[in-house]
C-alpha cells in the first residue's frame, strides 16, 4: 500500500508546493512523477525566493542574462520561466494522457506587486502564458477583488488560471463566478472551451494559525463562551474547507454549468492550500487526511508528501461531519469573530508574505546582476610592430562603416557581394546569439546528464567529425573529469586500429554512444554508430537504442533513422549554425555536460565575449573585431601563417581553431593557415610570413614560452598574446575566434561559412567506394616512385631511391611554403613523435611552416585550405596496410578499406588543384615505416 498512488481511487489529485532547479536536473521530481504518483507543481514568490536567493544553483544564469543587459524583473522572469517550462515538460505526458483538464499542470504566479492591479495582472499573466509556451502551465492570480475580472479575462483568452489567496466562502463563491463567466465569454466569441482548465486555491492552515490563538485566549477566560472557543480551537480551517466543497458542488451544477459543459468544459476544482501543519499540537497530516475527495487538489510541501506516503490514511473525508463544520462556522459570530473580516485580513497579510521575500530576491538578483554587468573582458596584449598602423586604419575603416552594427544586423554585404553569396551567409549567422538559447537548454540538458547517470551508464563516446567533435576534444583535455561526470572517448576516424582501440576500452553495455552530425549524412559517423549499434545488440538486444544519442539538424534522414532505431535521445540542433562555429551548441555542451562540467558556467563566459563584442550596444573595445582585422591585414600583407602557442593544458585547443580558421578563411587562393602543435623555436628558423598567438593562463607561468615570444616580438614578428582566467573562459575564447574569423573574412571579401572545395574530396571517395562494391577492392593506382624496405613512396618528384626521391619532394620548398603531414594512420605515442621529429627537421632546414593531421579528422578541417587556399603547401600523406582491420555492418567493405579511399580521394583532389604531394604507404607497421622513411630523409 501506498498512499501516494492509493489517493488516486478516490479521485483527489497530489500536488507538489515546491519548486528548483535542482529538483528538476537530479531526477528528484521525475522520481515523483513516475514513482510517486505526484501530478502537479505550485510556485509562489516565496518558493522562488528560496530556490534562487538562498543558494548559488542560479547564479551563472543571473550573470549570462545580466550580461544580455536584462533587468532585475527580466532576469527574474526569465529563470522562473525556465524552471516552470522544465517541469511542464516533465509533465507533459501525464498531461497529454489525461485527454481532458485535469493534471500534469506547473503554477506560475505574477509579481505580488501587482495584486491590486487588474490590468497590470492581465497583461503580465498572459506575458508569461506566453513566455513558458506550454499548454500546460497555470498562471497563478490572487483572489482578491481586483484579481477578479482578471480571472475572467484570462479563462475567456483561453489562458489556464490557478486563482490563489482565497480564504473565505464568499470570496471563493466570487471566484467561480469569475471562471464560469470566462468561459462563458469565450463560448460567446465562438472559441473552444475544452482543455482550459483552472483551479480554486483555498489556503487552510493560515486560517487556524490567525484564529486558534483568539479561541485559545477565550478558551482561558472559562465560562460557557470559553467552552464554546474551546470547541471550536482547529477546526475553522477544515470546517470551511469542507463548507467550500458544498460551494463547488452547487455551482458546477446546474443548467448554467451543464451548458458549458455540453461545450467540453471542465469544472474549476478546489485546490487545498497552506496545508503543511504550522501547529505542533497538531496531526501534521490534519490538512491532508481529512480533505480527500473526488475533484479536488491537495498541493504539500515537501515534508508534508514525504510524510504522507509514510503513514497517510487514504479514505473519503471531505464529506463526513458536515453537519459539524456547518455548526463551526456557524458559531463564530457568537464569540463576536466575523469570518468574512478576519478571512479578508488574511488575503491582505499573505500578499504582504509575498512581497517581502520577493522583494528581498530582487535586491538579491539586483545585487548579482550589478556585479555581472560591471566583470570586463581582459584585453589583448598585441605587439604589432610595424604593421599597427594599417591594423589601426582597417579598425577605423570598420568603424567609419558602421561595420559592427551590420554585424550584428547580419548583413551579408560586408562579406560578399553576390546574391547566392549572401544568402548562403545570412543563412548561417545563428551562431551569433546561439549561446543565448543555449543558456534556457542547460536545464534540460543536465536533465538528461542525471537520466543517463541514474541508468546506470560508466562512459560516454561520442563519435562524428570535425566541428561535432572538435569542442568535446577540447574540453576533455582542458578540464579535470568534473566530480559529477562519466569519463569520454571521442572517435573522430575511420582507421580500424583506433575504432578497436575505443571498443576495447569501454564497457559496451554501460556506454552511452553519441553520434553526432550536423547534416545527418556525414559517412563516417553513421559508419561507426552503426558499428556500434550491432556491437550492442549482441548484448542487449532490441535494448540496444538505450546507449545511443543523435545530435543532428531538424529534418536529416537520421533523424528518422535514430527514431526507428529508438535511439535514447535525439537533440536537435540549429540548422543556422554551422558545424565549425557549433562549439557552444548541443554538439559541444551535451559532452561536456555528460563529462561533469558545468555549462552554465561556460555559456556565461561566451556571453561576456559576446557582450564585448558589441552583442547588446557599442562598446569602447571590442576583442572579436581586434583580432580579425589584425589577422587579416597580416594575412593580406603576408603574414598568413597563424602559429598557435598553448601550455600543455590547451594543446587540443589548437584542434579548434584549425578548422575554424582554415575552414572559413582558405577559399578563392587566400586564407589564414594555422599552425598547432609546432614545438616554439628561435627567431631564426621562421620567414615572414608567421604571426604568433599565445592562449595562456593568467596565474600561470609558462617561461619556456614566453622567453621565446619576447625573442620573436623582438625581431619583428607580431605577437598576440590572450590570457584566461581559468578553462571556463574557453567559452569566451570560442566566441572570440569565431568572431574574429568573421571579421579577417571580411577583410578579405570572402564567405566564411561556406566550403567549396570540401565536396571534392568526398565526390572522388564516393567513386571509389562505388569500384569497391563493384570489384571488391580500390582500383589498382600509380606505380610507386620509390620503394624500399617495405615502404612506398608514391610522387611526382623524381630522384634516386627514396633518399633521391624525398630530396627532391623537399627541394621544391620556397620561402612562404608550408609542409602538411596527413597521417591516414592509427594515433600513437610513437606515431606522433616520428611525425614531431619531421616537422621539426623540416622546419629547422627549409624554414617553412609544418601543420600536422591524423586523417580522416583533418578532411572535416583544413582540408578546405589545403585545395582552396594559397598553392603553397606541400602534402605528404601517411598510410598503412590496415594491420588490424575491422568490418562494417550491412557493407561490402571495411573501415580500413573506407579509410584508405578518403585517403586516395583527398589526393585526387589535391592533383586536381595543382597540389605537390607525397604519398608515402608504411606497410603493415606505421611506426616501424616511420622510422625507415625518417632514416631515408637527409634534412
Amino acid at each position: 500500500m501506498n498512499p501516494l498512488v492509493d489517493i488516486r481511487q478516490f479521485d483527489q489529485s497530489l500536488w507538489l508546493d515546491f519548486i528548483s532547479r535542482p529538483i528538476i536536473t537530479d531526477g528528484k521530481l521525475r522520481h515523483r512523477i513516475e514513482q510517486e504518483a505526484l501530478r502537479g507543481v505550485t510556485s509562489n514568490p516565496a518558493i522562488f525566493a528560496k530556490a534562487i536567493g538562498d543558494s548559488a544553483d542560479y547564479d551563472s544564469a543571473i550573470k549570462a542574462l545580466a550580461l544580455q543587459g536584462k533587468t532585475t524583473d527580466e532576469i527574474y522572469t526569465s529563470l522562473a520561466v525556465a524552471d516552470v517550462q522544465a517541469a511542464c515538460d516533465l509533465f507533459r505526458p501525464l498531461y497529454d494522457g489525461e485527454g481532458h483538464g485535469s493534471d500534469g499542470y506547473v503554477s506560475l504566479e505574477v509579481s505580488p506587486e501587482l495584486v491590486n492591479d487588474t490590468e497590470g495582472t492581465i497583461a503580465e499573466a498572459l506575458d508569461l502564458w506566453k513566455a513558458v509556451d506550454r499548454p500546460n502551465v497555470m498562471i497563478k492570480v490572487p483572489a482578491t477583488l481586483e484579481g477578479l475580472p482578471a480571472i475572467r479575462r484570462l479563462i475567456s483568452e483561453g489562458v489556464n488560471v490557478n486563482v490563489t489567496l482565497i480564504f473565505g466562502l464568499e470570496r471563493y463563491r466570487l471566484v467561480a463566478e469569475a471562471f464560469i463567466a470566462g468561459l462563458e465569454d469565450r463560448a460567446a466569441a465562438g472559441k473552444p472551451l475544452a482543455r482550459i482548465d483552472s483551479v480554486a486555491s483555498f489556503f487552510l492552515s493560515r486560517i487556524d494559525v490567525l484564529i486558534d490563538p483568539m479561541l485559545e485566549k477565550m478558551a482561558a477566560e472559562g465560562g460557557e463562551k470559553g467552552q464554546l472557543a474551546q470547541s471550536l480551537v482547529g477546526e475553522v480551517a477544515i470546517a470551511s474547507a469542507k463548507q467550500a466543497y458544498q460551494i463547488y458542488k452547487e455551482t458546477f451544477a446546474g443548467p448554467r454549468w451543464e451548458a458549458l459543459a455540453a461545450k467540453g468544459a471542465e469544472t474549476q476544482r478546489l485546490l487545498w492550500a497552506s496545508t503543511g501543519n504550522k501547529n505542533p499540537k497538531y496531526d501534521n497530516l490534519r490538512y491532508v487526511d481529512g480533505l480527500i475527495g473526488p475533484h479536488t487538489v491537495n498541493t504539500v510541501p515537501v515534508e508534508t508528501l514525504d510524510l504522507f506516503g509514510k503513514s497517510g490514511k487514504v479514505a473519503t473525508t471531505i464529506e463526513t461531519n458536515l453537519e459539524h463544520s456547518k455548526d463551526v462556522l456557524a458559531r463564530l459570530p457568537e464569540l463576536g469573530l466575523n469570518l468574512e473580516e478576519l478571512t479578508q485580513h488574511l488575503e491582505e497579510d499573505g500578499a504582504q508574505k509575498f512581497k517581502e521575500p520577493f522583494g528581498k530576491l530582487m535586491q538579491s538578483i539586483e545585487k548579482k546582476r550589478a556585479l555581472a554587468a560591471a566583470e570586463q573582458v581582459d584585453e589583448a596584449k598585441m605587439e604589432l610592430g610595424q604593421y599597427q598602423a594599417d591594423i589601426d586604419a582597417q579598425i577605423k575603416k570598420f568603424q567609419g562603416s558602421n561595420f559592427v552594427a551590420g554585424f550584428w544586423d547580419k548583413k551579408a554585404d560586408l562579406w560578399v557581394q553576390d546574391e547566392a553569396g549572401q544568402q548562403s551567409i545570412r543563412s548561417f549567422m545563428g551562431w551569433l546569439r546561439v549561446a543565448e538559447t543555449m543558456v534556457g537548454r542547460v536545464t534540460e540538458i543536465e536533465q538528461f546528464v542525471h537520466e543517463v547517470k541514474a541508468a546506470g551508464f560508466k562512459h560516454v563516446v561520442v563519435m562524428g567529425m570535425g566541428g561535432s567533435t572538435m569542442a568535446p576534444i577540447v574540453f576533455k583535455s582542458s578540464f579535470a573529469m568534473g566530480e559529477n561526470g562519466l569519463p569520454m572517448s571521442v572517435l573522430d576516424t575511420t582507421d580500424p586500429g583506433t575504432v578497436r582501440e575505443i571498443e576495447a576500452s569501454v564497457p559496451l553495455a554501460e556506454t552511452l554512444f553519441i553520434v553526432a552530425s550536423k547534416s545527418g549524412t556525414t559517412a563516417e559517423p553513421l559508419a561507426f554508430g552503426d558499428y556500434f549499434y550491432a556491437k550492442v545488440k549482441e548484448i542487449k538486444g532490441d535494448k540496444a537504442g538505450e546507449n545511443f544519442v543523435a545530435i543532428t539538424d531538424p529534418g536529416s534522414k537520421f533523424v528518422t533513422d535514430a527514431t526507428n532505431a529508438k535511439y535514447r535521445r535525439i537533440f536537435l540542433n540549429f540548422p543556422e549554425v554551422g558545424g565549425r562555429f557549433s562549439a557552444l551548441t548541443y554538439f559541444g555542451l551535451v559532452p561536456a555536460a555528460l563529462y561533469g562540467l558545468p555549462i552554465g558556467e561556460i555559456l556565461e563566459r561566451a556571453i561576456l565575449m559576446m557582450r564585448a563584442c558589441g552583442a547588446y550596444g557599442a562598446t569602447d573595445k571590442n576583442p572579436g573585431l581586434e583580432l580579425g582585422a589584425a589577422l587579416g591585414v597580416l594575412a593580406e600583407q603576408g603574414r598568413d601563417k597563424l602559429t598557435l602557442v598553448v601550455p600543455d593544458s590547451l594543446h587540443d585547443l589548437g584542434l579548434w581553431l584549425e578548422q575554424l580558421l582554415a575552414e572559413s578563411t582558405g577559399k578563392e587562393g587566400k586564407g589564414i593557415l594555422p599552425v598547432a602543435g609546432e614545438p616554439l623555436g628561435e627567431p631564426s628558423i621562421y620567414g615572414n610570413d608567421r604571426v604568433f598567438v599565445y592562449v595562456g593562463y593568467k596565474d600561470q607561468a609558462d617561461e619556456a614560452n614566453t622567453s621565446k615570444l619576447q625573442a620573436l616580438a623582438a625581431a619583428g614578428h607580431p605577437v598576440i598574446t590572450l590570457l584566461m582566467k581559468d578553462a571556463f573562459d574557453l567559452g569566451q575564447e570560442f566566441y572570440r575566434w569565431e568572431v574574429a574569423t568573421a571579421v579577417a573574412s571580411a577583410v578579405f571579401h570572402i564567405n566564411p561559412f561556406d566550403q567549396p572545395n570540401v565536396q571534392a574530396a568526398k565526390t572522388a571517395t564516393d567513386k571509389l567506394m562505388k569500384a569497391v562494391e563493384a570489384d571488391g577492392k580500390l582500383p589498382e593506382g600509380e606505380k610507386p616512385a620509390a620503394s624500399e624496405n617495405g615502404v612506398d613512396y608514391y610522387t611526382a618528384a623524381h630522384g634516386e631511391g627514396a633518399a633521391g626521391v624525398l630530396k627532391a619532394f623537399f627541394a621544391q620548398a620556397k620561402p612562404g611554403d608550408f609542409m602538411c603531414l596527413q597521417a591516414y594512420l592509427t594515433e600513437t605515442p610513437a606515431v606522433s613523435a616520428s611525425l614531431l621529429e619531421l616537422r621539426q627537421r623540416v622546419q629547422k632546414a627549409l624554414h617553412i611552416a609544418t601543420t600536422s593531421g591524423y586523417g580522416p579528422r583533418f578532411l572535416h578541417s583544413t582540408g578546405q585550405y589545403h585545395k582552396g587556399g594559397p598553392n603553397t603547401g606541400l602534402f605528404v600523406q601517411f598510410t598503412d596496410d590496415n594491420p588490424q582491420d575491422l568490418p562494417l555492418p550491412g557493407r561490402s567493405y571495411t573501415f580500413g578499406t573506407f579509410k584508405n579511399a578518403q585517403a586516395l580521394g583527398d589526393l585526387q583532389a589535391l592533383h586536381d588543384n595543382g597540389r605537390r604531394t607525397l604519398r608515402v604507404n608504411l606497410g603493415n607497421d606505421a611506426e616501424a615505416g616511420l622510422k625507415t622513411m625518417l632514416a631515408a630523409l637527409a634534412l
